[in-house]
């Protein structure tokens, strides 16, 4: 072989080389992109059902008005439906009982999810004061809540205690 066939030869393959590993370079950035967004996607899924199951634990008869409406404005589907539908009665047994309740995420965890869909479960903690009981009684609810995405938007599809 001679010195200019070498250097063919190695030019050649050092430019297998870079061709290799700029693709390697650009699977890993593709990589890292795509686990990037699943776990933004996540984490905004887990942050609407955090906020939501606080929300849904956290009312005062005074404001029951705009305490329900904040559960209403992060539903969608059968669950917003059937939580409006009740909505007046629960009120008139708020407001005939002054009741109150002070809710407290201590957990959160999603289960599953995709690029449009999650289930997240969240703990809470409690204290609901009332006509019978002014002193507070505390209460743990282990709630689990289908999350959707809709425009951009982690809204609660479902929610139903679970413990």
């Amino acid at each position: 072989m001679t010195l200019r066939n070498g250097r063919l030869v190695l030019a050649w393959a050092l430019s297998v080389l870079l061709v290799v590993a700029l693709a390697g370079l650009t699977l890993s950035v593709v990589a890292l992109r795509k686990q990037d967004a699943t776990a933004a996607q996540r984490e905004g899924a887990l942050k609407a059902g955090r906020q939501l199951a606080l929300d849904f634990t956290t009312y005062d008869y005074q404001t029951w008005d705009a305490d329900s409406k904040r559960v209403v404005d992060d539903s969608t589907g059968q669950f917003k439906q059937e939580f409006q539908a009740g909505m007046n009665a629960v009120k008139t047994d708020v407001v005939a009982n002054k009741a109150t309740s002070k809710g407290d995420v201590m957990e959160a965890a999603v289960v599953s999810n995709d690029k449009d869909s999650a289930q997240v479960l969240v703990i809470v903690n409690a204290v609901i004061t009332n006509t019978a009981s002014t002193d507070g009684v505390e209460r743990r609810y282990r709630i689990k809540l289908d999350m959707v995405k809709e425009n951009d938007h982690w809204l609660t599809a479902d929610l139903q205690t679970v413990g």
